[in-house]
């Protein structure tokens, strides 16, 4: 038990460092939220949302921008996403508390979401079922991880193994692991996706420039830049993008 306490706050500690390291340029998971707002049919004015293990807060409060009730809760950045970030946004709510013992009471929320947060956990069992407690019947549950089949999983299982693995212990998901997941808690799976790639500089290809110029026009990049979201949106990209997003259903 004390192994354990220790072990969550040195991942308290270090969650709070990478946060105030990155949070300049740390830009909002924009497949996330657009898979969010496409399920919903945009139709999230004065919905409950609840974003566990929120890190940076930003797709929160992107959310609460389009009128969504948002809570942005971390156990480790709550406190520097109220005090630094969004101190001015009064529509989203900053909370600081353990995502396996959420502090709301059974069927809260509309919507609850994380981002590069289940594949830290070596034993997800309490996590996941804490975030349906507190899910309304028929609402969703959304979650993305990194996805099993790709060059960064690659990358990644060839650091941990030599040790050199910079962040926090993580694994990668599939689509099977998905399904799983959806059947031993009683969840409908309604949709899967994928985005991103690796290595990352891929993903920009076509923004890429010289001396300040484009290399090539902006019909063509706008054209590669909307396939790109086309194929992120689809099904295939769940097998092959660097991470996957799965959306459930509280049934």
């Amino acid at each position: 038990m004390e192994a354990s306490r220790n072990k969550k706050m040195d991942d308290k500690n270090f969650w709070k460092v990478w946060f105030r390291a990155v949070h300049k340029s740390y830009t909002p998971h924009s497949h996330i939220v657009q898979q969010i707002l496409n399920q919903l049919n945009y139709n999230v004015a004065g919905l409950r949302i609840l974003e566990v293990g929120a890190g940076s807060g930003r797709d929160s409060w992107l959310l609460s921008k389009y009128g969504a009730q948002s809570y942005a809760l971390d156990y480790a950045t709550a406190k520097m996403i109220k005090k630094k970030f969004y101190s001015n946004y009064l529509p989203l709510i900053c909370i600081q508390a353990d995502g396996e013992n959420l502090p709301f009471k059974d069927n809260s929320f509309d919507l609850v979401f994380s981002q590069g947060l289940i594949e830290h956990f070596r034993e997800p069992e309490k996590l996941i079922k804490e975030q349906i407690r507190v899910l309304k019947k028929q609402g969703y549950l959304v979650i993305d991880a990194p996805q099993t089949y790709s060059l960064y999983n690659v990358y990644k299982t060839v650091l941990i193994y030599f040790d050199n693995w910079p962040m926090v212990w993580e694994r990668s998901y599939s689509v099977q692991d998905m399904k799983k997941i959806g059947k031993k808690y009683s969840l409908k799976l309604v949709k899967l996706s994928g985005w991103d790639v690796w290595p990352l500089f891929i993903r920009n290809l076509h923004k890429m420039k010289i001396r300040k110029r484009s290399l090539l026009p902006k019909k063509i990049r706008q054209f590669v830049e909307t396939q790109w979201r086309k194929f992120e949106g689809s099904k295939p990209a769940a097998y092959t993008a660097m991470n996957i997003t799965a959306i459930f259903q509280k049934v």
